[in-house]
Order: C-alpha cells, then structure tokens, then sequence
C-alpha cells in the first residue's frame, strides 16, 4: 500500500475511480489525467484513464504519454490493485530511477 510523498495531500494511489461514479456526480475526477506522483515504495505514479478493461495489477500496461489513456498491453507500468473498465480513472506505477 504506497501513499503519496510528493508535497501534494489527498491522492489515493491503491484505488480506482470508477467511470460511473464520475459521470452521476458521485465522485470527482481525482486530479488532472496525467498528474505524477511519488510514492512511499518508491515508484512514480502517473493519474491514468483506462481505455479498455485492464486486469487488476497489470504490470505490462502503457500509459499514452499524450492522451494519458491507459491500455493493458507492452508497457512499463502497472494497474492499480482493482480492476479497471474503459473510462475508470487510476494511478498506475512504474519504477522510479
């Protein structure tokens, strides 16, 4: 379970946002799609939006470094611990140097 040591308060780095909440109001967008963050493991977290359905902790997900859509296939990041579907919104991992 990492939590955010960057100097920015209130990010959940484990779980997921799900689309559906999103879209009734129930819950905000975490922070801006692409916003990175360190974590307390040490990895850089990167706030993704799945563009398909993405198993949970998936290590070879690609992160568009544009779009910042996230896809579950030859990447070098990892899923959040949750199940993803298209539009859910997470932090996805990759080793800091």
């Amino acid at each position: 379970m990492a939590f955010s040591v960057t100097p920015q308060i209130g990010f959940d780095l484990n779980n997921t946002v799900l689309a559906t909440d999103i879209a009734s109001g129930a819950r905000p967008v975490p922070a801006n799609l692409g916003e990175q963050v360190f974590g307390s493991d040490g990895k850089r977290y990167v706030l993704a939006k799945a563009n398909a359905s993405i198993s949970a902790s998936t290590a070879v997900c690609t992160v568009s470094p544009t779009t910042f859509l996230a896809t579950a296939s030859g990447g070098s990041y990892t899923s959040p611990a949750t199940a993803m579907v298209t539009g859910d919104y997470g932090w996805f991992s990759a080793a800091s140097v």
